[in-house]
């Protein structure tokens, strides 16, 4: 069942010395592939780092000085660095009328379906937001197009216990009826 996997889903912060395998990271990307974007935008792109040295660099880019709090994700088998790319014209301008990013919305819900499969095939990830995005792209040589959002670090869970966060109850979240029609 699909609500079993949500609640499985945790931020995994440390990891088992076992690489991953790379059927398990392409069963990923194929789900992040096939998330929704406005206008089939699909302002996305997925760089994997799976070997040391380069993971190494990244770590060195991303997770220096007032980022080290982030530096467990070095720790992970596979690093995956989600940019959000150039989308199209029309999601662009509706986002400025309506005052919000939607090729960053895309990413979202791609890099959670990536997550999402991550934990149904029982590897761990978190989402990384806090690391030097100048030091990646420079590292990476992107364009002004492309910008690193995120970083997943994904491998086997040290720790296998379940989700220890607490959540809000149904009814702090949600409201039904709301105004005099419903």
């Amino acid at each position: 069942m699909f609500l079993d996997i949500v609640k499985k889903r945790r931020s995994v912060r440390k990891y088992q010395d076992r690489p991953v395998e790379k059927e398990k990271i392409d069963l990923c990307l194929e789900a992040a592939r096939l998330a929704p974007s406005a206008c089939n935008a699909q302002p996305w792109k997925f760089i994997v780092f799976e070997k040391l040295e380069a993971k190494e660099q990244l770590c060195r880019a991303a997770f220096s000085g007032i980022y080290k709090n982030s530096a467990f994700a070095g720790k992970a088998p596979v690093i995956i660095v989600a940019l959000n790319t150039k989308g199209k014209r029309l999601p662009s301008l509706a986002g400025r009328f309506q005052g919000k990013h939607y090729p960053l919305i895309d990413l979202g819900i791609a890099g959670e379906h990536l997550v999402l499969q991550a934990t149904e095939l029982g590897l761990g990830t978190c989402w990384v937001g806090w690391f030097n995005g100048r030091g990646v792209s420079e590292l990476l040589g992107l364009s002004r197009h492309e910008n690193p959002v995120a970083l997943i670090p994904i491998g086997y869970p040290a720790d296998t216990r379940g989700r220890s966060a607490s959540r809000k109850v149904l009814e702090e979240i949600a409201v039904w009826g709301w105004g005099s029609g419903g």
